[in-house]
């Protein structure tokens, strides 16, 4: 059994490219929001996802785009989350948003006699908390968790990659695909296979997306920063 985990693809198509052309097909397809936001292609990487995953839930920035509300990002990434998203909204129909804003916040999925809770922030605030694994104790992991019947949850939010494990309970941020911020360029994801758990980096060329950001009708400085995020995975 293998199961494919990732998050915050945030208009990135090269980078799902680049985790099609290193991974062959799972059996399941995780993914745990943000398809939007950011980045240069936000119809192709939808599509990809309506086509290939088998479950998925909504981002902030998903829920941004079809309510047209502001996303829960850092403060000083607020504008470039606002010019993004009127891109967005233009480049995406009437069904691609209603798709956006009909992803459930949270889903529960049994497979291969296991239990996976997803969604994208924090079990207690789906959309807008963040969860960083490291920094919190475990009692406070544990009081996020106490209600959930899972034996595996998967979070994303933080573009910063990490497993922990509370009690019986693993925790898995795959960090991101398409917008990393862990201080390497590389996106990052998950795979489950066969019990054992990895977190996989993929290196691949910026360039197409570099120049795809360039073209974008954003202020140049909102390009700029856009740009040097996705070269320094660092915000």
């Amino acid at each position: 059994m293998k199961i494919l985990a990732f998050a915050d693809s945030h208009g990135n198509f090269d980078a799902l490219q680049a985790l099609q052309a290193v991974e062959s097909k799972p059996d399941a397809v995780f993914f745990l929001g943000d398809i939007v936001g950011y980045g240069p292609e936000p119809q192709p990487c939808l599509a990809w996802i309506k086509s290939n995953a088998t479950h998925a839930v909504r981002g902030d920035h998903d829920e941004a785009a079809a309510r047209d509300v502001s996303s829960h990002c850092p403060s000083d990434l607020q504008g470039l989350s606002e010019a993004t998203k009127a891109y967005a909204r233009r480049m995406l129909a009437a069904s691609d948003l209603d798709y956006l804003g009909s992803l459930p916040l949270e889903e529960t999925v049994s497979f291969g006699g296991l239990r996976f809770y997803l969604t994208h922030a924090a079990p207690s605030d789906n959309l807008a908390k963040p969860l960083p694994l490291t920094d919190h104790k475990e009692s406070e992991l544990a009081a996020e968790i106490a209600h959930l019947e899972a034996d595996v949850v998967f979070l994303g939010h933080t573009h910063v990659p990490e497993i922990r494990q509370v009690g019986r309970t693993v925790l898995i941020n795959p960090g991101s695909l398409g917008q990393p911020r862990h201080g390497t360029a590389s996106p990052t994801y998950a795979v489950w296979e066969d019990g054992e758990l990895q977190i996989r980096h993929i290196h691949y060329d910026l360039s197409p997306v570099l120049r795809k950001l360039s073209l974008l009708p954003l202020d140049p400085d909102h390009i700029a920063r856009l740009q040097a995020i996705i070269q320094t995975a660092l915000v």
